[in-house]
């Protein structure tokens, strides 16, 4: 699908600014700062984003819109399910590891960008509705292979939510660890599964 060039300015304001928050931090970071950086004016800034909380809270959301959409592929892809589930795993691991300073520093300074947000409730519907639409199309991919006493007793969106939580879990570690054995954490969660909710 190809971008607009609309879209293709926002994700270069994007880098750009994800570079900054990553070396400076959300406080020590301006607008100006981010304009300077995209060789842009201000109001040009402006137009694309209508704050610097707007625009740090834009890096999250497309991280976890990425993983959203590459994982959506694998799941259209014809082959087994455990194999898919294990690249999903994979998948998710690695971009968590590829983003890891800017996550930290996400999670440090995430306090200061929400007391900034106009609108912390719709902000944290936002945030609710996307995991709650991540675990059921989890739950709804992974029916075929979950145990039936399993999936009779607990429902599609809990078995979704399982995994979801696992990869969450791996998330907190590789953010906090300084050292992350990948293989290891994904080979845990297969284990998990494996021997919790799958046939």
């Amino acid at each position: 699908m190809t971008k607009s060039k609309e879209d293709m300015m926002r994700d270069f304001i994007l880098n750009c600014s994800e570079a900054l928050f990553t070396q400076n931090g959300y406080k020590n970071t301006s607008m100006e700062k981010i304009a300077e950086k995209c060789e842009i004016s201000k109001p040009t800034l402006y137009n694309y984003f209508a704050s610097k909380n707007a625009l740090f809270m834009g890096l999250y959301s497309r991280f976890q819109e990425e993983i959203a959409v590459k994982s959506k592929e694998l799941m259209g892809q014809k082959k087994d399910k455990h194999l898919i589930i294990e690249e999903i795993i994979d998948l998710s691991l690695s971009l968590i590891q590829e983003r890891r300073n800017f996550l930290k520093m996400m999670i440090r300074e995430h306090h200061v960008a929400i007391q900034e947000c106009e609108n912390i409730e719709e902000h944290m519907g936002i945030e609710l509705r996307r995991r709650d639409e991540i675990s059921l199309r989890l739950g709804e991919f992974m029916k075929d292979i979950v145990r039936p006493e399993v999936l009779e007793e607990f429902g599609v969106a809990m078995v979704g939510t399982t995994l979801s939580s696992l990869l969450e879990g791996a998330f907190w570690d590789s953010i906090t660890s300084d050292f992350i054995n990948h293989e290891k954490r994904k080979k845990l969660i297969i284990k998990i599964l494996k021997n919790g909710i799958l046939v």
